[in-house]
C-alpha cells in the first residue's frame, strides 16, 4: 500500500475563503460590490501572470493593492485610503471552510507532510495562519517570495518540492484553482482539485486524478488509494 504522501496546499479559496473581502468591500461599496470583486480578482491573477511573463517580480500585497485601483477605476467607484487598507488587512484574517479543521487532522493522522504554498508574501501568510489557526496542521509554509517568480511558474513548484525535501513527482498540490493544478502537473508535480464552486475545470489540460469537494473527501481519496 502506498505510504503517507507531502502535500502541498493553496492558501486563498483552498484553506481559507475570499469572501469575507468581499463582505468587507459591501460594506464601503452598497452597489456594484460584486463586480468590483470579481474584476478585483481577475486582475489580480492576470497581473501575476503577467510579471512572471516579464520576467519581473512585485510581491502579492503590491500586486493585490495595484489590482484593487484597476477594479474601482473600471468600475468608476472611489474609497478612501484608509477603506482600501481595510480591505488589503482582510487579506490576513479569513475564515476557513468548515471542512478544513477535519480534513486536516484526518491527514495529519494519517502520516502526511504538509505545507501550505501560497502567492501570498510572507508577511501575509504568517498572519493567516495565526488568524486561521492552521499552524498545528503545517510543517511551514512557503511563499513564492522566496524565488520572486508566481505559481504558474515552474520554478515555484520546484522550490516547493525541495523546501519539503521531496523529488517534486512525490510531492501532490492540493488547490481549488485550476490554474495552479494545471501549474504544477506540468512541472512534474502531482495533483488534487478541490472544485469548491462546481465550476468548470480549465479546458487547457485535464482534471488532475484526484478531483474532490472537500479536505475530507481528500482525506478518503488519499485512504483508498
Amino acid at each position: 500500500m502506498p505510504g503517507p504522501e507531502a502535500l502541498a496546499f493553496d492558501m486563498y479559496g483552498t484553506l481559507v475563503d475570499p469572501i469575507g473581502i468581499q463582505k468587507e468591500l459591501e460594506s464601503f461599496l452598497p452597489e456594484g460590490a460584486s463586480s468590483v470583486s470579481a474584476s478585483w480578482r481577475q486582475k489580480q491573477l492576470e497581473y501575476t501572470f503577467r510579471l512572471t511573463a516579464m520576467e519581473r517580480y512585485e510581491d502579492f500585497e503590491q500586486v493585490t493593492r495595484r489590482a484593487l485601483g484597476y477594479a474601482l477605476a473600471a468600475a468608476g467607484k472611489e474609497l478612501e485610503a484608509g477603506q482600501k487598507d481595510t480591505l488589503m488587512q482582510r487579506y490576513n484574517d479569513l475564515e476557513r471552510f468548515p471542512d478544513v479543521v477535519p480534513g486536516l487532522e484526518r491527514l495529519k493522522e494519517a502520516g502526511h507532510a504538509m505545507i501550505v504554498f501560497s502567492n501570498g508574501t510572507p508577511r501575509m501568510l504568517e498572519a493567516l495562519m495565526d488568524a486561521a489557526e492552521l499552524r498545528p496542521y503545517f510543517q511551514r509554509f512557503v511563499s513564492v517570495d522566496e524565488v520572486g517568480i508566481y505559481k504558474p511558474s515552474p520554478k515555484v513548484y520546484q522550490h516547493a518540492a525541495q523546501r519539503l525535501g521531496r523529488s517534486i513527482g512525490e510531492v501532490r498540490l492540493i488547490s481549488s484553482n485550476p490554474f495552479d493544478d494545471i501549474g504544477a502537473e506540468a512541472a512534474g508535480m502531482r495533483a488534487a482539485w478541490v472544485d469548491r464552486s462546481g465550476g468548470l475545470f480549465d479546458t487547457l489540460g485535464p482534471p488532475p486524478e484526484i478531483v474532490v469537494g472537500t479536505l475530507t473527501e481528500l482525506a478518503d481519496a488519499l485512504e483508498a488509494e
